[in-house]
């Protein structure tokens, strides 16, 4: 904006009128200017302010859902082992006959080999609590109110998780590693030594109560998600932010690199997952990909490694920033050429291999799984165009999704 003062003409000779009006138009253009420039400050100054403010919100917003999305990731765990456990339990009298998935599953609600204590990420809370800047982007009483009784009821509930007798396991990681361990000594299938651990914890009348109590705890964490839920809801309604304002937050704040180009991404790409498996992609002219994913198995009945490959085929799109995989056919292929072992190992081997190599299961498996299976990512490419970084969690409800980030490499 250009604004244009008519300054007076020293040298002239005026009156004491003419003097004094000079005298004023340069005082009132001195002030409009100093106005001017110190107002578009101020302006500048408090967009950005408000900028931050909304940038500080969803961060916390965000924790929230992710918190909601933990604990109905954990409901849904529940309810799927009390299933398996009271499909157990209707057919003890066939036990050793159930499939070994269903064994495992209704065991997984016994014990873990592993038990984390901390289930939540709190270092979002741990900014929003310790951060001066935080305080002072967010100037809303309410939002802050409710952020702190947030941030309160999930430290309960973590306390909770982990120390209450409601949540704890009725075995210990000793007892469920030392279940592969006798299987392994005794030669014996792991679906035999599953069923006969459930058959003799179904007998302790302290697990028959913490199945039956399934049921409450599920029950309880949809309560706790539910009630997160709503506080989300608030503080979004709170400071005007809607679902997709925040879903792309989600989305820049996990975005690095320049955007890719359809003629970035055509090509093949290996990502290395653990180990020696790993991942190959092949983006092709015309929309279509596919992908292998080679897994290697070791175990102690055998040397070597089992090889395992899923192969995907399908179309793929660009739009923006992110990148669709909609998958179309899959098949299984494994390669147990690789391994060798003692004779009196062969049992062991073939109960192994038939429990969790039959090809023609695993493709009926993963075509099923792929009938409706589209896959979203954020996609961005590095300066050097041989890297491409990929988000996952994109989807319809990016919002509430826990999204992580993986890295393609060029094949050359």
């Amino acid at each position: 904006m250009n604004v244009k003062f008519k300054m007076p003409k020293f040298g002239r000779k005026l009156t004491g009128g003419g003097m004094l009006r000079e005298l004023l138009l340069t005082i009132l253009a001195t002030s409009i200017s100093i106005v001017l420039t110190f107002g578009t400050a101020h302006l500048i100054e408090q967009h950005q302010a408000e900028q931050r403010q909304r940038q500080t919100a969803m961060m916390v917003i965000h924790d929230i859902d992710n918190s909601v999305a933990v604990l109905e990731y954990q409901a849904d765990g529940e309810e799927r082992q009390k299933q398996a456990f009271q499909y157990v339990i209707d057919h003890l009298d066939g036990i050793e006959r159930l499939p070994v998935e269903t064994l495992y599953t209704a065991l997984t609600m016994l014990g873990s080999v592993y038990v984390n204590d901390y289930t939540f990420d709190d270092s979002k809370e741990k900014i929003f609590t310790s951060s001066q800047d935080t305080w002072k982007n967010l100037d809303d009483v309410h939002f802050v109110d409710n952020m702190e009784s947030f941030y309160q009821s999930r430290r309960f509930l973590q306390d909770m998780l982990a120390r209450s007798p409601l949540w704890k396991y009725p075995m210990t990681e000793e007892e469920v590693f030392a279940i592969d361990v006798k299987a392994k000594a005794s030669g014996r299938s792991l679906q035999q030594c599953y069923a006969d651990v459930l058959k003799e914890k179904l007998g302790d009348a302290r697990v028959r109560h913490y199945v039956d109590l399934s049921s409450y705890r599920a029950r309880l964490l949809r309560q706790y998600a539910q009630s997160w839920k709503d506080l989300s809801d608030r503080n979004k309604f709170i400071m005007n932010i809607d679902d997709e304002e925040l879903a792309e937050y989600v989305r820049k704040s996990q975005r690095s690199g320049r955007t890719v180009a359809k003629s970035d991404i055509i090509g093949q790409w290996e990502h290395k997952l653990s180990g020696k498996d790993t991942r190959y992609y092949d983006f092709m002219k015309g929309d279509s990909f596919s992908m292998r994913s080679i897994n290697h198995y070791g175990n102690s009945f055998y040397s070597g490694d089992i090889v395992l490959t899923f192969h995907y085929g399908g179309k793929w799109h660009l739009s923006g920033d992110s990148l669709l995989l909609e998958f179309k056919t899959g098949k299984a292929e494994v390669d147990r050429g690789g391994i060798t072992y003692r004779a009196e190992m062969r049992d062991s081997v073939e109960s192994f291999v038939n429990t969790y190599f039959q090809v023609s299961r695993l493709t009926e498996q993963l075509n099923k799984a792929l009938a409706t299976r589209k896959d979203t990512f954020g996609v961005s490419i590095n300066k050097a165009g041989d890297k491409i970084e990929m988000a996952d969690g994109r989807g319809e409800d990016a919002e509430n999704t826990t999204v992580r980030s993986f890295y393609l490499n060029r094949v050359k």
